[in-house]
């Protein structure tokens, strides 16, 4: 009796499906995927022609079932695309230095905090720890030498545009919808971490997309700042262990709300 009660205990509180059988599945609460999807390569192929059709900018867009490594790269006959701010760049190579253990999440980078701690920030947009994320890296490996070790030759890191009065001007950072993604599966790949899952969790926070992190399906990922040019890169976490990853680029846009609205587009092609 006293060992039913703690099995009744244990499954009562804990996340959990039921199974075809009826047996309760216990799942992690950050990739408890509650809505059924409708994906198929085919409709989001439609959906990124949809995409480059758009007026008020010029895009490319990258999608992968990275269950079976089936790729969709497009863009507006241009090489590369203006990204703004460096998450994606700083996020990706972070992962992989940490994968390899040349740097460690918990690191302690300052009196009160770690290089986890201040990468989701970085993640999310900190334009001060963005700097910092780089400096740590820098002392180890640099972001340019590690993109070309990475033969991400279309992606041009030129740092972090600080908006204090009299701040330098930096060039564009500039990639491809290929290296974006390419930077994507690498975080993709680190997702099975809690720790990296922590970094990337919320990635439209203070977009116009902030309604899809509450929309049934785990996402991770990061989107970039800027004026003229944006990138928002996800992985969509959907039924049946299937992984899916969206990088859409925008520049020359008229507004931000074009590039959130072309990340929606491919979003609701999932569905």
């Amino acid at each position: 009796m006293a060992a039913g009660i703690l099995l009744f205990i244990a499954l009562s509180a804990s996340p959990a499906v039921v199974g075809k059988q009826g047996s309760p599945i216990i799942q992690n609460p950050d990739t408890l995927v509650t809505e059924a999807t409708g994906f198929s390569m085919a409709a989001m192929g439609t959906a990124v022609d949809e995409v480059l059709g758009l007026d008020g900018g010029h895009f490319g867009v990258a999608v992968k079932d990275f269950s079976t490594g089936e790729t969709i790269t497009r863009n507006e006959g241009r090489r590369s695309f203006d990204i703004g701010s460096p998450e994606l760049i700083l996020t990706a190579c972070a992962f992989d230095l940490e994968s390899r253990g040349i740097v460690r999440f918990d690191t302690l980078t300052a009196r009160d905090e770690n290089f986890e701690d201040q990468l989701t920030r970085s993640a999310h947009g900190d334009i001060e720890t963005m700097n910092k994320v780089y400096s740590v890296m820098a002392r180890i490996s640099g972001v340019e030498d590690w993109l070309a070790a990475k033969d991400m030759r279309g992606t041009e890191y030129s740092g972090v545009q600080l908006l204090w009065p009299g701040a330098p001007e930096i060039d564009e950072n500039t990639s491809t919808p290929a290296d974006c993604m390419s930077m994507l599966a690498i975080i993709e790949s680190s997702l099975g971490d809690p720790d990296a899952r922590r970094i990337c969790r919320s990635p439209f926070t203070r977009t116009g997309l902030e309604d899809i992190q509450s929309a049934g399906i785990p996402v991770y990922g990061v989107c970039t700042r800027g004026e003229t040019g944006l990138m928002r890169a996800a992985v969509a976490f959907l039924p049946g262990d299937r992984h899916v990853g969206i990088v859409v680029m925008g520049d020359d846009l008229c507004c931000p709300e074009k590039a959130d609205l072309a990340f929606r587009m491919l979003w609701d092609a999932l569905q």
